[in-house]
């Protein structure tokens, strides 16, 4: 992998996959990738689907963390745990592991100063947190999972904001192309617009306001 710096780095990302294979090691000890990712689905809907611990939440980078843990928790070791080696997307690397959780609380700081965006309009909460969206995803802490760790840490933020926010099947390639876009280009009009279009005022700040 062309992004490996290190002899530390191509150990930890050789520990990550079962030998001469592109499957990651899991705890149900499946081999076979596609079988894994049917698996990996299935799994991490149903935690979904459970609701998450108080522990996982919007507010800060151990919340976010705590996101990508319940929903990843059991398959792999690495649930929650940044990654030890450098990926990236195409030639552009992501954050090198020495520098991702800096980055990660210097966004999650930033958002507090800015009250995680509560009292924003439509407009504002969309485009703002695109611009936080892109920054995290520049970031990609976890070895893999961080879009749907992202996905579910923005629908607690605008929750958290007073909207609703859903994705459905037919949004993931707007989802990929824009998160891609944010990244390579660092435009952030593509996820601004997605997140604007998916966003609603929630029921409860509807009645709050009148």
């Amino acid at each position: 992998m062309s992004y490996l710096r290190t002899a530390s780095e191509r150990a930890a990302y050789r520990r990550v996959f079962y030998s001469d294979t592109e499957t990651y090691v899991n705890k149900l000890g499946i081999r076979d990738r596609a079988h894994l990712e049917d698996t990996e689905r299935a799994l991490t809907s149903r935690r979904a689907s459970l609701g998450f611990p108080p522990q996982a939440h919007c507010r800060s980078y151990a919340g976010f963390k705590a996101i990508h843990r319940h929903l990843f928790q059991d398959l792999y070791a690495w649930a929650g745990k940044e990654r030890r080696y450098t990926t990236g997307r195409g030639s552009i690397p992501f954050a090198v592991p020495e520098h991702i959780a800096s980055w990660m609380r210097q966004q999650f700081r930033q958002l507090a100063q800015e009250r995680y965006l509560v009292g924003r309009n439509k407009a504002q909460f969309a485009k703002w947190a695109a611009v936080y969206v892109n920054e995290i995803n520049a970031a990609h802490p976890f070895i893999d999972g961080n879009g749907r760790t992202q996905r579910f840490w923005l629908r607690m933020l605008a929750e958290n904001a007073g909207f609703d926010f859903t994705l459905g099947a037919a949004d993931a390639k707007r989802w990929n192309n824009a998160s891609r876009l944010g990244f390579v280009k660092g435009d952030h009009a593509p996820m601004t617009k997605l997140i604007r279009s998916r966003l609603r005022v929630s029921s409860r700040a509807e009645r709050l306001s009148r």
